[in-house]
């Protein structure tokens, strides 16, 4: 059985109207298509964004600063949320797989990425966390709080924290090991919990890493055969949004990248899902799609999504 690594975003599982971390409904919606995946003959590895959740929880830290005198620190941040999504989405999975009558184990393992402390986004903070706000909110956050506010893909404001690229998956081992017992593993959470060495010893330091690219990263070092990247649309397209759109279907790895230098694709939207596709490609993987969590199915059976691939 071929393993697929689907990568899911944080807003797949976000509750937008209440904003709670999870709303039960997509929580049992996406596990639902894992399953379909299992059942059409691959094992999934999922991996999972938490945006909006950590943000959340940010804000809230932020907000009872004063009656502790130790704040929760985003590294921190990022591990409690890893782990509440992975116990919601393991709970759901191991309840679907007895309704389908399938026995398969479901770990998810709570994963430390190490990371450059002198990366140049830590002097630069680009990811976008949170929920969205308005210009005026922003300011006042700005103004209160002294968070750095940016634009994110033309939808309004969000809160920006630094990104740093992911060097290193210490769990890679035990993942792999989880893999080829045919489990399916949740793991990189969030990107996975920042982490870096001072004189051999790890340190949590403050950054939320991009999923796609420790995505990305995983799949290449466990040689995983098949990404996908799941978005809020079924395919990448050429001028989003405006009238004469147009959706990719198949490009080559020189496609992808006159595409992605040209600027076709937004540094805080599809921007580094299509460079993390790039780099798993130019790396030897096999297939690798960006399409919406509803057609990864589809995707997988060559009908649907955007591919990239290493052919001319």
């Amino acid at each position: 059985m071929e393993s697929v690594l689907i990568a899911i975003g944080g807003n797949a599982l976000y509750d937008k109207q209440s904003g709670d971390n999870l709303n039960p409904k997509m929580v049992q919606a996406v596990c639902q298509k894992i399953v379909q995946v299992y059942q059409s003959g691959y094992l999934p590895v999922i991996t999972f964004g938490n945006g909006p959740q950590v943000g959340n929880l940010l804000d809230m830290a932020e907000t009872s600063a004063r009656l502790f005198e130790n704040p929760i620190p985003l590294d921190t941040c990022v591990s409690w949320t890893q782990g509440e999504i992975g116990y919601w989405l393991t709970r759901e999975l191991n309840k679907q797989l007895l309704q389908a009558g399938l026995e398969k184990p479901v770990m998810a393992v709570n994963t430390l990425v190490e990371v450059d402390p002198a990366d140049p986004a830590f002097q630069k903070p680009s990811k976008p966390v949170g929920r969205f706000i308005s210009a005026d909110e922003a300011q006042r956050l700005y103004d209160e709080r002294g968070w750095i506010i940016g634009p994110d893909a033309n939808r309004g404001y969000r809160r920006m924290v630094p990104s740093p690229r992911p060097l290193r998956i210490l769990e890679a081992s035990p993942i792999k090991a989880l893999i080829e017992q045919q489990a399916i593993v949740l793991c990189c959470g969030g990107g996975g919990i920042p982490v870096y060495r001072k004189d051999g010893v790890l340190q949590g330091i403050e950054a939320v890493i991009d999923k796609d690219f420790t995505s990305c990263l995983l799949a290449k070092t466990l040689k995983i055969e098949n990404l996908i990247i799941c978005t809020e649309v079924e395919n990448v397209y050429l001028n989003f949004g405006q009238p004469d759109q147009k959706a990719l279907l198949r490009l080559s790895l020189t496609e992808a990248e006159q595409y992605q230098a040209e600027g076709h694709f937004g540094a805080g939207s599809m921007g580094p899902k299509v460079a993390a596709m790039i780099d798993y490609v130019k790396h030897g993987g096999k297939r690798a799609f960006i399409t919406s969590l509803e057609k990864t199915v589809e995707a997988l059976a060559g009908q649907a999504g955007t591919e990239i691939h290493a052919g001319s």
